[in-house]
């Protein structure tokens, strides 16, 4: 052991036994800062042995990773008080990086050059890289590994602050995913969580070092591209565009995935990042609105438009809850007769200012906000007890047709639902007609077909709205328990066509061929009605017979409906 290091121990019992027995660290340099011993932990901790070091400056395990200020602050601390502790970020003899907890104290001797420093080192990395582990997922998605939305915002207030100094633009992207519930709902949330991985390996492809991309929320994601101008942002658009005309292979499927986003630029659509990333969203969300797999600039008013949304959102719950909601009724006619046989029930809302709502505008929000369920049941219930009503007034054999969508269907209870709807009114089962479109592929659940079949078993009817407007197959059709296919309005509208003509007598056809009625709706004037009986089409639904209208007035036009025909 070395001379200097059996003086000190010499005057201290047992520090030798000490020295070597500590789980710490330790090592002593002479007053030329040579490191002069260190005990067996020490070797355990750098790899190095006394042999490897003696003689050398500390700095052998210097990193150089620990910014500079730090050595300049512990060597002030040395010469202040003659002690400093703190943690380095060393390097072992085989190259690894260890984080060390250190204190140094410097001890001085009557003869400068007896003084030593003792330095104490504790190998502290799994508790620095557990706080790393911490801090990296604190500020980054666990699932695609991106930044997330705190960092994304840190990082964008930098990068702003940079650009304000310079004079140079920053773009902000917002992405949202279209349609992308319909993935997890038809393949399940892995299928989803693995489309999100390889979307997000996608969109970082493309933006490089150009950005930042950050993992929003959900299906969203963000990205701002500091210093350029609009050419180069649209040009970084278009390559988004282009890297997702390849499909994307999830759960051994080819998926094709587009995406709709919005662009706002700074400083010309805000100065700071909240504004920034509003406005980009409210871009987002119109080019969602007008067809989606597009993307939209920022323009002023697209805010005061979705203010407007959301205070109807605001109204629609109050009118839920005040009853502001009323069904109206369509007829359904005989043709032979020109008598009503059915009803189907339309909601609207009565808003106090601005009259009557049509569908078209609330429901599409009813949807978003996950209450076009309760809407459904509430209608149910009403046509049910308002039918039973007609029964009782004289017209015994009049159907009412409710429409029902997806998210009524897919409550568990749906059935029994219905069941206490119709035991309520006390209204036959034979009825009440429950209306599915063919557009939101209810076809296609296995769910929702044994729900239908549970009730065509106890005498409710089932008719496939929209028909020829969506992708059902035969096959399909001949699952299903459906009784009556509805002919879409968009074949008779106007001047029709041959090919329409063609499509209506088919569709005729095919009805027949399953056993089913068919009722044509949109009728408007005699011709179509012409057309549509010499086709075999007997039964229809139209402005020829009466629009949509309150219960009250309904009653009204069914009467003279009757009274004409007898």
């Amino acid at each position: 052991m070395n001379s200097a290091f059996i003086r000190f121990a010499k005057n201290h019992r047992n520090v030798e036994m000490l020295f070597n027995y500590m789980n710490d660290g330790l090592m002593l340099t002479n007053h030329r800062h040579e490191i002069i011993a260190v005990n067996s932990a020490f070797q355990r901790i750098t790899g190095y042995t006394l042999k490897d070091v003696e003689g050398m400056n500390p700095s052998v395990l210097k990193s150089g990773k620990t910014p500079k200020h730090v050595y300049h602050e512990m060597w002030d601390s040395i010469s202040r008080s003659g002690t400093w502790t703190g943690e380095l970020l060393n390097e072992r003899k085989d190259g690894t990086l260890f984080w060390s907890f250190i204190t140094i104290t410097k001890v001085e001797q009557p003869r400068p050059e007896d003084s030593y420093c003792i330095g104490i080192m504790r190998d502290i990395s799994e508790r620095k890289w557990q706080e790393e582990q911490m801090k990296y997922n604190a500020s980054h998605d666990t699932l695609t590994k991106l930044p997330n939305r705190v960092l994304f915002k840190e990082k964008l207030e930098e990068a702003l602050r940079t650009a304000s100094e310079n004079g140079e633009k920053v773009a902000v992207l917002f992405l949202d995913l279209d349609r992308f519930k319909k993935i997890n709902d038809s393949y399940g949330h892995q299928a989803g969580d693995e489309l999100l991985m390889k979307m997000s390996q996608r969109i970082q492809s493309v933006i490089g070092e150009k950005g930042l991309v950050s993992r929003f929320g959900g299906d969203e994601f963000t990205i701002f591209l500091p210093a350029v101008n609009e050419a180069a942002t649209e040009h970084v658009i278009s390559a988004l565009f282009a890297a997702f005309e390849k499909p994307i292979i999830v759960h051994e499927k080819e998926l094709y995935i587009s995406m709709s986003i919005g662009a706002c630029f700074f400083p010309e659509h805000g100065e700071d990042v909240e504004t920034l990333l509003k406005n980009a969203d409210s871009a987002m969300y119109r080019t969602k609105e007008e067809g989606r797999n597009h993307y939209q600039r920022y323009e002023q008013g697209m805010n005061e438009t979705f203010a407007e949304e959301l205070s109807l959102e605001t109204e629609l719950l109050k009118a839920i809850r005040q009853q502001e909601l009323e069904v109206y009724y369509q007829l359904q006619v005989d043709i032979e007769k020109r008598i009503p046989f059915g009803i189907e029930a339309l909601i609207r809302w009565n808003h106090p200012l601005k009259d009557v709502l049509s569908p078209a505008i609330f429901l599409p929000l009813a949807e978003e906000m996950g209450v076009m369920a309760d809407i459904d049941e509430w209608v149910l219930n009403e046509a049910c007890q308002q039918t039973r009503r007609w029964h009782r007034e004289g017209f015994g054999e009049l159907i009412v047709s409710v429409n029902v969508s997806r998210e009524f269907f897919k409550r568990p209870d749906f059935v029994s639902r219905v069941e206490q709807a119709l035991a309520r009114a006390e209204l036959d089962p034979a009825y009440l007609c429950l209306e599915i479109t063919e557009k939101t592929a209810i076809l296609q659940d296995e769910d929702i077909r044994a729900k239908l079949n549970q009730l065509k078993q106890k005498g409710v009817g089932v008719s496939l709205d929209d028909f020829g407007t969506g992708y059902s197959s035969l096959s399909q059709l001949r699952m299903f328990p459906i009784d009556t296919l509805k002919i879409d309005q968009s074949f008779i509208r106007g001047q029709v066509s041959p090919e329409n003509q063609a499509i209506v007598k088919l569709i005729i056809g095919m009805a027949n061929s399953l056993n089913v009625s068919v009722i044509c709706e949109g009728i408007e004037t005699e011709e179509q009605l012409s057309l549509i009986r010499n086709e075999g089409c007997y039964k229809a639904q139209g402005y020829l017979f009466s629009r949509p209208i309150p219960a009250d007035e309904c009653k009204g036009v069914m009467e003279r409906l009757i009274q004409s025909f007898t």
